[in-house]
């Protein structure tokens, strides 16, 4: 029986298993299991120092402890546990390191942002949908962090992780989380994100190069818009428009954060930072001038387990 691989990917939103092994094609990957729990260990994030609290700590040992029980049904050769921003920003990352090794006796490792940068471009290789693309531009919004990576002929040529993360944004620019979004914070935020990503100096010509979005941010808002379209996620297209993705944000943004809540497919964990997600998705395409953008599920952890399995 081929080797089978479990991931758990510690995000700053969500912690996310991926149980995989290799496919029957070169380079692909078969999805044997995967689960997200929405857990927040990214809370205060936006602080000039950066702390996880002793509850984001302990709520997030108890979910790797549960996806690793989850993991050990499918008795994989190897299981891998990766942090990203909220670890590796954090000045206590370590304090949660220990905390998840002591609790499973497995070590997490905290990726910098290239080596997050190379994994994720691994995990894309591993898409059918994109199969053969060779030149495009990738990005991934977390609760931390914005990433944006360019492959050229295969090979990342530049990659950027500025601190545009959704949950670092609410943090810093929306007030009360249960209202609906005030316009004046609408407008920082944009203004915020179009400045960071400008001064970032990121390469987006030629405006034809495809744009591949990866991160719960993408997954939530193409699940909703499938959801209203009154089909699921994985029967609908990868293309998200701006225009639908602008009218998505303009229906939630003046929700109070009850409201939000009632939205078919929108996560409760994600009901108070969407709005922020989207308005950053927007500003994105319009510095990179692009009128949509293509989403796969083929982020970080398929890259690690393509990594494990030598694909």
């Amino acid at each position: 029986m081929p080797d089978t691989v479990s991931v758990i990917d510690v995000g700053s939103n969500s912690i996310k298993l991926l149980v995989a092994r290799a496919g029957g094609a070169p380079n692909s990957l078969e999805t044997l299991f995967s689960e997200t729990i929405e857990t927040r260990i990214s809370a205060g994030i936006s602080r000039e120092l950066p702390r996880l609290t002793a509850e984001a700590i302990a709520t997030g040992t108890a979910t790797i402890a549960e996806l690793h029980r989850m993991a050990l049904n499918f008795q994989p050769a190897q299981i891998a546990i990766v942090a990203t921003s909220a670890v590796r920003d954090a000045i206590n990352g370590d304090d949660f390191v220990q905390a998840v090794f002591a609790a499973t006796g497995l070590q997490i490792r905290i990726l910098s942002g290239s080596e997050e940068a190379t994994y994720i471009g691994q995990g894309l290789s591993c898409d059918p949908a994109i199969a053969g693309m060779t030149r495009f531009i990738q990005t991934d919004i977390g609760g931390g962090s914005l990433e944006l990576i360019r492959f050229e002929e295969g090979e990342i040529t530049q990659a950027i992780s500025l601190q545009l993360g959704a949950v670092r944004l609410t943090e810093r620019f929306v007030e009360d989380k249960d209202a609906p979004l005030a316009p004046e914070a609408e407008a920082a935020i944009r203004s915020h994100v179009t400045e960071q990503l400008t001064a970032s100096g990121f390469d987006f010509a030629p405006a034809e190069l495809p744009l591949i979005a990866t991160g719960g941010a993408y997954t939530v808002s193409r699940a909703v818009l499938a959801a209203a379209a009154g089909g699921n996620m994985e029967h609908s297209s990868p293309h998200l428009e701006r225009s639908t993705l602008d009218q998505l944000k303009n229906k939630l943004a003046p929700l109070p954060l009850h409201e939000r809540l009632s939205i078919p497919h929108l996560p409760a964990a994600r009901a108070d930072i969407i709005p922020t997600a989207l308005i950053t998705i927007d500003a994105l395409l319009e510095v990179a001038e692009r009128s949509s953008l293509t989403h796969s599920f083929y982020n970080l952890r398929y890259g690690i387990a393509a990594s494990l399995l030598k694909l």
